[in-house]
C-alpha cells in the first residue's frame, strides 16, 4: 500500500484554519466524514485534532485553549469563538489581488469578454473588503482609455496621423504633438505606441497610458520622407563623473560599474535623446554624479532654480 503524502506545512496550516469554522457549522460530524470533506486520511486528521488542543488565545491555560472532542469517532468544538469564522482576506491581500485583476482585465477585456466579465465579477467581490471608493482609485489609476486605444489601433492599420496629447514624465510636460503611429508593444505590462513624431522629427516611443487624447490629424503630412527625418536628430553625448552611490546610479542612469571601481570614482560616456531628463536624474543624485560642459550649467542653473524655493 503506497505511503500518504505527507502535507507541507502551508497546506497543514490552511487545513487548521478551516478545520475549526467547519466543526462550529457541524457539530457532531464523524471523523471520516470529516477527513473526506478534507481530502485526507482519518490518521492525519487525528494529529490536526490533536495539535487544536493547544490552539487558542494567549494565556493558554485550559480556560483560553479551545475544547475538543474526538475520542469516540465524532468531533465537536468549544470555545473556539475567536476562530470560528471562515478565513477572509486582509485589505492588503484583497488590495493585491484587486491591482492584478485589474491588469489581467485590461488585456483579455476586448479579445475575451466572456473571461473580463467574470474578472469583473471578482473584482466586485473583493470591493467588499477594501471598500469601493478605494477600488474605485485603484482601478482609475493609469487607466487607458478605450477610445484613445482603438484611435491609435485604428491609425496603425490605416496609416492615418494622429494629433494627441501627452504627458511627458522626462519633461514634466503637456505637450501637442503629430505622430504617424507604426506600432504598438506591451513591456512590463505597460502598453506603448512606437510612432514618427513630426515635433521632434523622429522616431519615438510614447506609453498610452499617457496619451491624454488624441484625434485624426487634419494638417497636411510634412514633406520629408521618415528616414530623412530621423537622420535631422542624433543622440547626445555627455561624461558622467561617478563618486558614490553606485547602485543609485546603476538604476537610474542603466550605468555598469567597471570591475575594480566598487567603491572608487571614475568616468563614463553615455547617450541619451533628452537634455531635460539627463539634467533631472543627475540632480536626483544629490552629487554623486556630475556630468561636462555643456549640461553642467543646465545642472547648475536649474539647482539654483529649486533652492529659491526654501528661501522666504
Amino acid at each position: 500500500m503506497p505511503r500518504e503524502r505527507a502535507a507541507s506545512g502551508l497546506e497543514r496550516t490552511a487545513r487548521l484554519l478551516d478545520l475549526v469554522p467547519y466543526i462550529s457549522s457541524h457539530q457532531g460530524i464523524s471523523v471520516k466524514e470529516l477527513g473526506e470533506v478534507f481530502h485526507t486520511s482519518e490518521n492525519h486528521l487525528v494529529e490536526d485534532l490533536t495539535t487544536l488542543w493547544m490552539c487558542g488565545l494567549p494565556g493558554y491555560t485550559p480556560l483560553e485553549l479551545m475544547e475538543i472532542s474526538f475520542e469516540s469517532g465524532y468531533v465537536t468544538i468549544q470555545n473556539a469563538q475567536t476562530l470560528q469564522r471562515p478565513r477572509a482576506l486582509s485589505k492588503d491581500e484583497a488590495l493585491s489581488l484587486i491591482l492584478g485583476l485589474n491588469a489581467l482585465h485590461d488585456q483579455v477585456s476586448t479579445e475575451n469578454p466572456s473571461v473580463a466579465l467574470e474578472i469583473n465579477a471578482l473584482i466586485n467581490k473583493l470591493s467588499n473588503v477594501v471598500g469601493s471608493s478605494i477600488t474605485s482609485r485603484i482601478s482609475n489609476t493609469d487607466e487607458v482609455s478605450a477610445s484613445i486605444r482603438s484611435t491609435l489601433i485604428d491609425a496603425i492599420s490605416r496609416r492615418q496621423r494622429i494629433e494627441i496629447t501627452y504627458h511627458s514624465i522626462a519633461r514634466d510636460s503637456v505637450t501637442t504633438r503629430t505622430i504617424l503611429p507604426l506600432d504598438s508593444q506591451i513591456n512590463n505590462e505597460v502598453e506603448y505606441i512606437l510612432a514618427f513624431c513630426e515635433h521632434s522629427h523622429s522616431h519615438r516611443t510614447f506609453r498610452l497610458d499617457r496619451i491624454l487624447s488624441a484625434r485624426i490629424s487634419q494638417t497636411p503630412m510634412i514633406e520629408k520622407s521618415l528616414n530623412e527625418m530621423s537622420d535631422e536628430i542624433g543622440k547626445l553625448t555627455t561624461t558622467i563623473s561617478i563618486s558614490s552611490r553606485h547602485r543609485d546610479v546603476n538604476e537610474i542612469l542603466n550605468i555598469q560599474i567597471p570591475a575594480g571601481d566598487v567603491s572608487g570614482s571614475f568616468q563614463v560616456n553615455i547617450e541619451v535623446f533628452s537634455q531635460d531628463w539627463l539634467t533631472r536624474a543627475v540632480m536626483s543624485l544629490g552629487g554623486a554624479a556630475t556630468v561636462s560642459q555643456p549640461l553642467a550649467a543646465s545642472v547648475a542653473q536649474r539647482a539654483s532654480k529649486a533652492l529659491l524655493g526654501y528661501k522666504i
